[in-house]
C-alpha cells in the first residue's frame, strides 16, 4: 500500500497524520498545497471528495477525507490505536477532547487583536476540565508513567503531543503546570526517537 497526503503548507490538521507515518517508519507523498488563497489550491480543491483539507489517497485510487477520520485509519493501520475495542475507545475519547481544545485554539489563532484575550482565556478554561480528566485517566494506567491508552504510544499519544507541543504551549508555556503526570508524558512522547527526528526534520512553518 502507498499513500499520498494533501494538505496546505502547515502542520494543522494533518500533523497526527504525519507523526503517525513517522512512528510506523511509513513512507508517503506528502503533498503541501501553499494556502487556501493560492492558485494550486484553487486546482487542486476541485479534485477533493468533500472540497476540504485533508485528504488521503491510497494507491488503489481511494480518497479518505476529514483529518480524524485519517488519522484513525491510519491508527488501526499501524496498530496504533489500542489492542481491543475497549482501548480503541479509550483512544477516541482523549483525541475527541483534544479535538474540542484545538478547535477553540483555531478559533484564537483566527480571532482579531480585540478578541484574542477572550478566545485564549476559552482555551485555557477547556483545558482546565479536560487536564483534569486525562491527568487523572493518566494515573490510572500504570501509575501515569506509561502512555494515555495501554502499555504502548497510541494516536491519542500523537493527538495530546500535537496539541500541546505544537500548539498551546506555544502561546501559553505554564499551560500544564498543573498536571505534572501530562508534563512528563509530553516530555516522553517527544523524546520518541522517531517523533524526535520528524520534528527536528520537518519543514518549518509558522503554525
Amino acid at each position: 500500500m502507498s499513500y499520498k497526503l494533501t494538505y496546505f503548507a502547515g502542520r494543522g490538521r494533518a500533523e497526527n497524520a504525519r507523526l503517525l507515518f513517522a512512528v510506523a517508519g511509513v513512507q508517503y507523498e506528502d503533498i503541501r498545497v501553499e494556502s487556501a488563497w493560492s492558485e494550486d489550491w484553487a486546482q487542486v480543491k476541485g479534485s477533493t471528495p468533500f472540497g476540504v483539507l485533508p485528504f488521503l489517497t491510497l494507491s488503489d485510487g481511494t480518497s479518505i477525507s476529514m483529518s480524524a477520520a485519517i488519522a484513525n485509519y491510519l491508527a488501526r493501520e499501524f496498530n496504533l490505536y489500542g489492542k481491543d475495542n475497549k482501548e480503541n475507545t479509550q483512544v477516541d475519547t482523549i483525541t475527541n477532547a483534544l479535538t474540542d481544545i484545538m478547535d477553540l485554539f483555531y478559533k484564537y489563532l483566527l480571532a482579531k487583536k480585540d478578541a484574542k484575550a477572550e478566545t485564549l482565556k476559552n482555551v485555557l478554561d477547556k483545558v482546565e476540565i479536560y487536564g483534569v480528566a486525562m491527568e487523572a485517566s493518566l494515573k490510572q494506567n500504570n501509575g501515569g508513567n506509561g502512555y494515555l491508552v495501554g502499555k504502548g504510544l497510541t494516536l491519542a499519544d500523537i493527538a495530546f503531543f500535537t496539541t500541546f507541543a505544537d500548539n498551546v504551549k506555544a502561546v501559553e508555556p505554564n499551560v500544564l503546570d498543573k498536571y505534572p503526570l501530562l508534563n512528563a508524558l509530553l516530555e516522553r512522547v517527544g523524546a520518541d526517537e522517531k517523533i524526535a527526528k520528524w520534528v527536528e526534520t520537518r519543514p518549518k512553518t509558522i503554525y
